[in-house]
């Protein structure tokens, strides 16, 4: 078990100190608390300094929040991020595996290609929102769904350190792209309840990873490649990518 658990990479939402597998792990428990600790200071800080205080909202019932739910473009919109962060995700959990069986790296090269993951992530994440704003929300799901499956099929290919680095940044900026846009086509779905269909939106990005990472284990555990995780993770951004395709446009404004 231990062995399995230094092979996992960083998950993005908890902090790599505090995760087994990453170069965190080489520092003494007490020194990577403090500095796990200082992190979170940190950012409490910056919350209470920059954010200005905003009104508390009415308590919105239990029946509202669900009846959104009656719209089927909402389902197939959050059902879209799930398979999405789904097939993101199972790939990305297992990063060791994939490149060490596949390009040989490990060590010192894992960490660079999780590095490249991450920076990646913050050029999807703020650049999905740029691309929104010009391309549409549709558009912009288009572009970064298709980078996904690309680059998860290149991943099984990529022998060399530079191609991986590459492949990982523009893999983690699709990753990190689809949720700001999606959240944008749901909130013009729902205008008067944006954050029950934010919230919808992000439970199926947490339920997506969450059952990848599961499905990723259990193939892991029966012996499959890294080359036929990275297709199994092309085949369910293909049906992200299809379940994308069937959503209706809205109509243009006359």
């Amino acid at each position: 078990m231990r062995e399995r658990l230094q092979d996992l990479p960083a998950h993005p939402d908890v902090p790599a100190l505090l995760q087994p597998g990453v170069p965190g792990q080489a520092h003494p428990g007490e020194l990577r608390d403090l500095l796990a600790a200082a992190v979170g200071a940190l950012a409490l800080l910056g919350v209470l300094v920059v954010l200005p205080g905003l009104p508390i909202p009415p308590a919105i019932p239990l029946a509202q929040r669900f009846a959104v739910l009656a719209n089927r473009r909402v389902v197939a919109m959050v059902a879209f991020m799930l398979l999405a962060s789904g097939g993101s995700i199972m790939v990305y959990t297992y990063t060791a595996t994939v490149l060490g069986q596949i390009a040989h790296i490990h060590g010192t090269g894992l960490a660079a290609a999780l590095l490249a993951w991450g920076v990646g992530g913050i050029f999807g994440s703020f650049g999905s929102g740029w691309l929104t704003d010009r391309l549409g929300a549709a558009r912009t799901l288009t572009v970064a769904i298709a980078l996904l499956v690309v680059t998860l099929a290149a991943l099984t290919v990529c022998t060399s350190m530079v191609l991986v680095i590459v492949v990982m940044v523009l893999n983690g900026a699709a990753g990190w792209a689809v949720a700001t846009p999606n959240n944008h086509r749901l909130t013009a779905l729902a205008p008067t309840l944006p954050s029950v269909v934010i919230s919808f939106n992000s439970s199926g990005i947490y339920l997506g990873q969450a059952l990848g990472a599961a499905l990723g284990g259990i193939l892991v555990d029966h012996g499959v490649t890294a080359r036929a995780l990275c297709l199994t993770g092309v085949a369910i951004a293909l049906a992200a990518a299809a379940v994308h395709a069937l959503i209706p446009r809205p109509a243009p404004e006359s």
